[in-house]
């Protein structure tokens, strides 16, 4: 499904998945599919526009990769021509935190975070909340606010050594 514009009359709000500083990221549900909301009130924090926008610029640069190896983005936009931003993206699991983790799972990890390195971008925010099991037990990442292109194998080779202490953490 191509990301389209917000319209804030086609989804039914489940339950709060996380509050931060800066934007909540709430369960939804959309024409059926469950979905994550993420949003922030611009008029409280109108910085974060930056980072969400840049998020939206990453998931079209990782477009081939969305739905395989990242969750898939739905729309994006303002809520309600309101100081409001909100992206959409198909929930394709749970954070690693309340999974354990096989060998399997662990190289489809690092297989998703090399696609992601083979378009130049360095995730930048590897944490067990930016990581996601599914039903099936595959693995996804997300959460490219913080993400910025790069050709630098050194950092690409510190985010390898971060993704895999925290997934031992997790086997």
């Amino acid at each position: 499904m191509k990301a389209q514009n917000f319209n804030h009359g086609d989804f039914k709000y489940n339950s709060i998945l996380s509050v931060g500083e800066n934007k909540k990221v709430l369960e939804c549900e959309f024409h059926g599919q469950t979905i994550v909301l993420k949003c922030t009130d611009l008029s409280k924090k109108p910085n974060c526009l930056d980072e969400l926008l840049n998020e939206v610029k990453i998931y079209k640069s990782l477009a081939k990769l969305q739905g395989i190896y990242i969750p898939e983005l739905l729309f994006y936009g303002d809520l309600a021509s309101i100081m409001s931003f909100v992206m959409d993206m198909f929930m394709v699991g749970t954070m690693l935190s309340h999974h354990k983790i096989d060998k399997k799972q662990k190289k489809r990890a690092f297989r998703a975070l090399n696609k992601i390195h083979d378009y130049k971008i360095l995730h930048n925010d590897i944490r067990k909340k930016n990581i996601l099991v599914d039903k099936k037990g595959y693995v996804y990442l997300t959460d490219f606010g913080m993400s910025i292109r790069n050709d630098d194998e050194e950092l690409f080779s510190k985010k390898k050594f971060e993704l895999s202490r925290l997934l031992d953490c997790h086997m």
